[in-house]
Order: C-alpha cells, then structure tokens, then sequence
C-alpha cells in the first residue's frame, strides 16, 4: 500500500453565510463575494478558505472572514460540514497531478453594523443581496461557486427554523431594544405579519431569554409620553416551539427531508470480518 493511500491527501475549507437585517427594505440580506481566481473564476461564491495547521475551524473562520470582507461578525456559530468527493478537487503537486478532496465547515454569522465592505486580492467584487423565502432565484446567482448555492439555501432555512427554538432574533438587534424590535426581525424574516399581542405574550415566556432593562441605550432619542421599555439579552435559550411561523411548515418538511436523508447516510454500518 502505497503511502497516498494510507495517508490521503484531505484539505479542510470552512465558509461562512453572514446574515443581516436591511431594516430599510424590511428584507434579509446575505454576503457574497466574486471571485478573481480560478477555480470558478468569475463567480459568486460564500466568503471562505483553508483552515491553517495552528488554528481551529471556528479561528479560521473568523479570521478568514474578516481578512476577504474589512468586517467583523456580532455572531458566528458552526452548522455543517460538506463533503461530498466531488464538490472541489485541488492540484496540490503539479508535478504528478494529484489532488485533494476539499471538506468545507459551514458557519452561519450575524453582521449588525453598518461598515464599509473591503475587497481583497482574490475578489472583484463584494456585495449584500437579498435573500427572501419565497422567489430565491430571483435574488441568488444559481451558478454559485462549487456547492455554495445549495449551502446559502440550507443555511437560509434553518436560520427560519431556528427562530421558532431558540432566542437567536436578539442577535440581529443592538444591546437594548424593544419588544417591538424583535417582532420586526421575526416578521422580516419569516416574511409574515404577527399578532403584537399573542406574540408578545408568548415572547415575555421564555424563560431565560431577555429582561427588562432599567435603562435603555445612551442615544435613545427622547420622545414624549410613555418612554419605551427596554430589554437585554441574558442568553440564547432553546425552547419547545412557543413561537410558530405561520408559513413553516414548508420549510420545516425539507428541513426532515433533509435530516432523514443525513441519518440514512450516518447509520449504523455493518462490520464485513475478514474470513
């Protein structure tokens, strides 16, 4: 056995869908990045690349991010690997042609701010779009760089689903905010108008989530009347579903789809003993 069949050549990639809030559009905005180089030359692609020997996937990530677009994420929180054998193969000896499969780590991160975006060398271009739940392929370049379009989608909805389990709104919004605020990011994504009432009531009984405030942000602008009550974040709990998107169910069913499929490929394989 030959030593590139005992040890084979595997590199690790990760990338990173990076959400925000257009709060002008009401819209969910995804980053993306064109690149300059080969492979996919031309492209538009997720923000990503190699994970170096001294740091780990969630280092590298943001490292990586930060370096290809000038901005730092609120948030970044790793949902998926990808790896099938031939989403990206790399000539790492020119000399003999051998190549290495490429494994990436997907992240999902949360970008809250309002900075100049910042080209680097292996871009031409770098741009906020649109990412709505319905009529995605109006917005979305299909012929993303290698597999990203199918990981942008799957990410997409599993942010949607996320918010019916856990506290993860508050990370669109800055340190103090308003019932109201976070209602706005759940209808922004969701796509739906809510109850303000029902939902409220179903938000303040979430146990370990936010707490009011007794002081809000210092540029608060005064306003007359009842001043506004404010909230913090005290964690990102998960919770049994309190607050149900009316329009999820569709999303939800590929989301199953996609995990029965995930656990047919991750059973229980059957040990073959050599006679």
């Amino acid at each position: 056995m030959g030593a590139s069949e005992r040890f084979p050549v595997s590199l690790n990639a990760v990338n990173v869908v990076c959400f925000k809030i257009d709060w002008d559009e009401r819209m969910l905005n995804v980053l993306l990045v064109k690149r300059s180089i080969s492979p996919y030359k031309n492209k538009w692609s997720l923000p990503g690349g190699f994970v170096q020997g001294d740091e780990t996937l969630e280092e590298a990530a943001r490292r990586i991010f930060v370096d290809e677009t000038g901005i730092s994420p609120a948030y970044l929180s790793q949902f998926r690997s990808y790896s099938d054998t031939k989403r990206d193969k790399r000539v790492v000896n020119q000399r003999s042609g051998q190549k290495a499969r490429v494994v990436t780590t997907a992240f999902t991160a949360i970008y809250t701010n309002n900075e100049e975006l910042q080209l680097d060398e292996e871009s031409e271009d770098i741009r906020w779009f649109k990412i709505p739940r319905r009529y995605f392929s109006r917005y979305i370049p299909e012929d993303m760089a290698f597999d990203h379009h199918d990981i942008l989608l799957e990410a997409s909805n599993r942010l949607r689903i996320s918010l019916e389990y856990s506290g993860l709104a508050t990370r669109f919004l800055p340190e103090h905010f308003t019932l109201g605020q976070i209602q706005d990011i759940y209808e922004i994504i969701w796509e739906v108008e809510l109850d303000p009432a029902n939902f409220r009531e179903k938000l303040t009984n979430v146990e370990g989530w936010i707490k009011e405030s007794k002081a809000g942000p210092k540029d608060a602008e005064p306003r007359r009347g009842k001043p506004p009550t404010w909230y913090k974040e005290h964690d990102i709990p998960q919770f049994d579903r309190m607050i149900t998107n009316p329009n999820g169910a569709v999303i939800r069913e590929k989301e199953s789809e996609y995990q029965r499929n995930l656990d047919n490929l991750t059973g229980e394989i059957p040990i073959v003993k050599e006679k």
